[in-house]
């Protein structure tokens, strides 16, 4: 039987919609993720739930985030003439461990919005992560990040 990480590598190569169920099966048996892991730049991909959000990320040409440090994060990277840059429309964002799902591991806070990212741990070059917040509706919103 696949690993969980095996399992969610898979679910990034899937063509077309996903279940979000499945994608949350594979995200709770994934393990936490340190806060030092993340700094540095990360190329961002959309597991398609539907989500409104892959829609917006798909249209500004989202690239993935830039972590610079625990407290400077830059959560909307763009391409822009073939250049990583800021969105900037997102402002900037925090790092800190906290629990979600029962696990502690690594969320990103953005500064200006009430937007959480949890990550977790599928390789050292590659992070789930899951979108919430009072902007996002019901819905979760479903991303992975890879350098």
């Amino acid at each position: 039987m696949p690993s969980p990480a095996e399992q969610f590598i898979a679910l990034t190569q899937t063509q077309g919609r996903v279940d979000p169920t499945l994608i949350d099966a594979v995200y709770n048996k994934l393990g936490p993720v340190k806060p030092g892991l993340m700094l540095g730049e990360w190329g961002g991909g959309i597991l398609d739930t539907g989500h409104p959000i892959g829609d917006t990320l798909k249209e500004i040409r989202w690239l993935g985030k830039n972590f610079t440090s625990v407290e400077q994060v830059d959560p909307v990277i763009i391409d822009k003439n073939g250049q990583r840059v800021s969105w900037g429309k997102w402002g900037h964002a925090t790092l800190r461990e906290v629990l979600y799902r029962d696990v502690v591991s690594t969320a990103m806070i953005y500064d200006d919005r009430p937007v959480f990212d949890y990550f977790r741990y599928v390789n050292d070059d590659m992070v789930a992560g899951i979108m919430e917040g009072k902007e996002l509706g019901e819905s979760l919103f479903y991303f992975y990040l890879k350098r």
